[in-house]
């Protein structure tokens, strides 16, 4: 399919707008619809047991009453979310895009209450499914629909899904990150001191313009993060590397160019490297930070409350969601059996699963798995 490199741009300018303009993701959703050739679109959140979160997704050209109509009734007739064994699914959930057929054939779709009496009347006919997340039995996806004018989606459109797919899925995290905050204020900067996250506001030539204050207690205790020059960079050379190219993607001259990205920056302070996460920004709102061309990057310490990134393990490793959950407490530092307690697993099953994993990544014992994930995820530090 033909790529308009302003279309693109614009639509990740809604995107990464959306992180801090909420109202922005109908207008975002719309603008991926538009560009893989669909007419509408939903991000939801389902439960895999009962198939509920429908009624409270972001929608885009769907009528509103919809998702009252799908939590009432076809939650409990999904084919398109039907799975017999939730925990055999979760095993081998990944974080890819697939079509309604790979889920199931047309013909035995077209049979089903759920599409004459849910999907048909609303113009779906084929679905376009690009993960986003699973935490615990729920999976979160976006999906872009079409109706039964147009032909099926095909390798075009899934290969150019493949491109934003990043870029959905930077936006909807670092959305879910600030949502909580959002809520306890009006008032953005008074709402960004609440955040456990450490957030800046940097212009195009990374010059910080705003710091909340998890931002400013991180750069004060040389967790990693430092400012050399009124400009965010980082403590070890590789890694201050690394960020200045992420944050040159943020803010790259066209907009077609612009991307977000997330790296594990190592601490001098902690085991456990910070979680960063780099995303461009276009919202009016932020120039009280910053004008033009601007970032927003969030980080996390691990150490206190937060997660190595399970997509990265997967990703970088082809583990599955099981395995990855034990190589995260094992990087976390947990022994076989602390690790079985907390994941409500077997001893025998996360040694299994440990097995694999150091098939997997070439190592032998958990103290090489450690190292080789803190260079993985993010860069040596020696």
């Amino acid at each position: 399919m033909y790529l308009n490199p302003a279309a693109y741009g614009g639509a990740l300018e809604l995107l990464y707008g959306a992180v801090m303009e909420p109202q922005q993701w109908e207008r975002a959703l719309e603008r991926c619809a538009d560009l893989l050739g669909a007419h509408n679109a939903c991000l939801l959140d389902l439960d895999l047991h009962s198939g509920s979160g429908g009624g409270q997704g972001l929608l885009a050209r769907i009528d509103p009453r919809m998702p009252k109509v799908y939590e009432e009734h076809y939650a409990q007739c999904n084919p398109l979310l039907h799975v017999s064994d939730v925990d055999a699914y979760l095993r081998n959930w990944s974080l890819r895009i697939l079509t309604d057929e790979e889920w199931m054939a047309k013909e035995d779709l077209i049979r089903t209450e759920y599409y004459n009496d849910f999907l048909k009347p609303q113009g779906v006919h084929s679905c376009l499914m690009i993960r986003l997340e699973v935490r615990g039995t729920s999976v979160a996806s976006l999906n872009i629909n079409r109706p039964s004018h147009l032909e099926q989606f095909g390798r075009s459109e899934i290969e150019f899904a493949n491109t934003l797919h990043p870029h959905i899925l930077n936006a909807y995290t670092m959305s879910r990150q600030f949502d909580g905050i959002r809520r306890l204020s009006e008032d953005l900067s008074d709402a960004l001191d609440l955040s456990p996250f450490g957030v800046f506001f940097l212009d195009d030539k990374g010059t910080i313009r705003y710091a909340n204050r998890a931002a400013e207690r991180m750069v004060a205790g040389a967790l990693g993060v430092v400012v050399k020059e009124g400009r965010l960079s980082a403590y070890w050379p590789q890694a201050a590397a690394r960020l200045d190219g992420l944050l040159k993607a943020a803010t790259a001259p066209e907009a077609e160019l612009r991307r977000g990205g997330t790296m594990a920056l190592p601490s001098p302070k902690r085991t456990l490297p910070l979680s960063l996460t780099v995303a461009p920004v276009t919202s009016e709102r932020l120039n009280f930070f910053t004008r033009g061309r601007s970032v927003v990057v969030c980080i996390s310490d691990l150490e206190h409350g937060g997660t190595l990134p399970e997509q990265s393990l997967r990703d970088l490793f082809l583990l599955t969601p099981a395995e990855a959950r034990v190589a995260m407490a094992l990087f976390e530092g947990f022994s076989p059996k602390e690790a079985a307690q907390n994941l409500g697993l077997s001893v025998n099953t996360v040694r299994v699963h440990m097995a694999s994993i150091f098939s997997k990544t070439g190592t032998n014992r958990q103290s090489d798995l450690l190292r080789l994930l803190l260079r993985a995820v993010g860069t040596s530090i020696g």
